[in-house]
């Protein structure tokens, strides 16, 4: 059981810093990590890389391997950074989409991400089946495909949802077709329950309605 909980890296985490989604500064979702004996997380907060100083400085104090990373919004995708080039290009992508929109959004296009693929891991799905809802998916699986290779992933989530195994399974099916490797993971938005009312106020003033 030890090393199957070892083994396991949460790819898909966000922090406050996800403006009105995340309900949980960066340094504690290291430190629950640590507490878990894990040995490694990713932070992907939406668009931007704003908690990397204070999970890395927590990070580094603990032993935690830090995966740097972002959800890039307007195209949405998981990017993890495997190295320098990587980081450089995830910051490039979240400029391009930053400095295009209004305060508070971005736009990143799908040849945008391709073409700055180079360092980077890309997990396509997730809670909104994102691979599920792109207007012409065979363009750009194949696109994706040839910009990412293997570092490519159909990212498959439960989050116990009526939806989820339909979702799960329309998902499965569409990986299958463009011959897209699956993994598994979950969203984190928060580090410990105690912070689920919490994340239920930030949700309810992101949608503009009552609790």
């Amino acid at each position: 059981m030890t090393a199957m909980v070892n083994s396991y890296v949460p790819l898909w985490c966000k922090s406050n810093y996800s403006f009105l989604e995340g309900a949980s500064h960066p340094d504690e979702l290291i430190e629950e990590a640590h507490r878990f004996g894990l040995r490694a997380l990713a932070l992907t907060d939406r668009d931007g890389v704003y908690g990397m100083v204070r999970a890395h400085v927590k990070a580094r104090e603990l032993g935690i391997q830090l995966i740097v990373g972002s959800e890039v919004t307007g195209s949405t995708v998981v990017l993890l950074a495997m190295n320098r080039g990587g980081y450089a290009n995830l910051c490039r992508l979240i400029s391009k989409g930053r400095l295009r929109s209004q305060k508070g959004s971005s736009q990143v296009r799908w040849d945008e991400i391709c073409t700055h693929a180079e360092g980077l891991i890309a997990l396509w799905g997730g809670a909104r089946s994102l691979l599920l809802g792109v207007p012409h998916p065979d363009a750009v699986s194949n696109d994706l495909r040839d910009a990412f290779g293997d570092r490519l992933y159909a990212l498959l989530s439960r989050h116990r949802e009526a939806e989820d195994a339909r979702m799960e399974r329309l998902l499965r099916d569409r990986a299958e077709r463009y011959t897209i490797p699956t993994l598994a993971g979950m969203e984190v938005l928060y580090h410990t329950p105690a912070r689920s009312q919490l994340h239920d106020v930030l949700t309810c003033i992101r949608h503009g309605v009552t609790l």
